[in-house]
């Protein structure tokens, strides 16, 4: 009788660490796809070798990770113009996030006056004035403009609040 080495009636957890291993595998062909490993060595009476393999005999080796770039000059060209393109692009992207950041400060210090402002209506507007009460009741009118005092003071509040989450987004 043959024996397994696998036994199936447990649970797999053999293919784990080999599943790991071949995602360590595909993860570091795919970053030598785009670079280049050169090592470099240094040797005992103090030259310096660079090689695709470390120097037998070297008294200290570094591996260096070097770009490809391409061959024909054509390629080369188009790609530094593309880089910079690139960096243009970015450039305008950061002075329009920079402008936009300015006016959302602005709109802010004006959002936190109109709250301030609200909300000093509303303080001056719990002051009992003639009219205000009926009896020992105070008047509908008096309810009304606490109400509408206590909007405004909430719709200042939203706008600010908006105005602060909009620049934390751009931050």
């Amino acid at each position: 009788m043959t024996r397994c080495l696998i036994d199936l009636r447990r649970p797999a957890r053999w293919w784990l660490p080999a599943l790991l291993a071949l995602c360590g595998l595909g993860a570091s062909s795919i970053a030598a796809a785009g670079e280049r490993a050169v090592f470099r060595s240094q040797m005992p009476d103090g030259r310096v070798v660079y090689a695709d393999e470390p120097a037998a005999g070297a008294v200290r080796s570094a591996r260096l990770l070097v770009e490809p770039h391409p061959g024909d000059p054509a390629q080369a060209l188009a790609a530094q113009r593309a880089l910079e393109g690139t960096r243009a692009r970015l450039l305008q992207q950061g002075q329009a996030r920079s402008l936009k950041l300015a006016e959302l400060d602005r709109g802010i210090a004006v959002a936190q006056r109109e709250l301030s402002v609200a909300q000093s209506a509303q303080t001056d507007g719990q002051t009992v004035v003639e009219g205000d009460r009926q009896g020992r009741r105070f008047a509908p009118s008096y309810w009304q403009r606490q109400q509408f005092l206590a909007q405004a003071v909430a719709r200042a509040r939203l706008q600010l609040d908006a105005l602060r989450a909009e620049r934390a987004a751009l931050q």
